[in-house]
C-alpha cells in the first residue's frame, strides 16, 4: 500500500517515485509523487488514461512530451496537463541530467498499486529483457489499471484484455500481486 513519503524503486530503470500524496489522503481525488528518471529515461510506449488528467510538473532536469503529435520540451518550472483521453509519450530527454518531476493524476484511480505492480514485477525480473513486462501480463493488468495503448480504439483493447487476460489468468498472470502492494 502506498504511504505518503515512502518511495519506491525501478532498479532496471533506475526510476524513483516518492509518494506525496495518495489516494487515501485525499478520498480519491489525486495522486501526487516526485518521479525521478535517470539520463534518457522514458514511457516506452505512447499511451492513454481514457479516465484521469495528467499534470507533469518539471523540478529540475528536462522532460520531453509528444501530445496530440505536438512536442514539448520542458525545464524547471513549466508545466504541462495533459487531458483524459488524450494520447501521449514522456522522456527525459538530457543524455546526462537526471530528470525530477511531479506527476498528478487526477482523479487518483487506482494509479499508486499500478506502479507498485510494475515496478515489483521488474525487480522479480518477471518482465521482457528491456524491463517492459510481457504481452499476457499487460493482458492481465490493462483493464485493471485503465491504461491503454495509443493507437488501436480503446474498446478493442478493453476486449482483448478480457480475453487475452483471461487466459493469462488461466496461465497463472494476474492483475495484482499481494506482495507488491503490501
Amino acid at each position: 500500500m502506498a504511504n505518503k513519503g515512502e518511495t519506491i524503486r525501478n532498479k532496471y530503470t533506475g526510476e524513483q517515485i516518492t509518494w506525496i500524496e495518495t489516494s487515501q489522503d485525499n478520498g480519491g481525488k489525486a495522486l501526487s509523487m516526485d518521479f525521478y528518471v535517470a539520463p534518457k529515461g522514458l514511457v516506452p510506449v505512447r499511451h492513454i488514461h481514457p479516465n484521469q488528467d495528467e499534470i507533469f510538473e518539471v523540478k529540475s532536469g528536462t522532460l520531453k512530451v509528444e501530445h496530440n503529435g505536438e512536442f514539448k520540451i520542458l525545464s524547471k518550472g513549466d508545466i504541462v496537463t495533459i487531458p483524459k483521453g488524450d494520447p501521449h509519450q514522456w522522456w527525459n530527454n538530457s543524455e546526462k541530467e537526471p530528470l525530477e518531476m511531479n506527476i498528478k493524476l487526477k482523479p487518483a484511480r487506482n494509479s499508486e498499486v499500478f506502479f507498485e505492480q510494475l515496478f515489483g514485477l521488474v525487480n522479480d525480473n518477471k518482465t521482457k529483457p528491456d524491463g517492459s513486462p510481457k504481452f499476457l501480463q499487460i493482458m492481465a493488468m490493462s483493464n485493471k489499471y485503465e491504461i491503454y495503448v495509443a493507437g488501436p480504439p480503446i474498446a478493442i483493447q478493453k476486449a482483448m484484455g478480457f480475453i487475452i487476460g483471461g487466459i493469462a489468468k488461466l496461465l497463472g498472470y494476474k492483475n495484482y500481486y499481494k506482495k507488491y502492494s503490501e
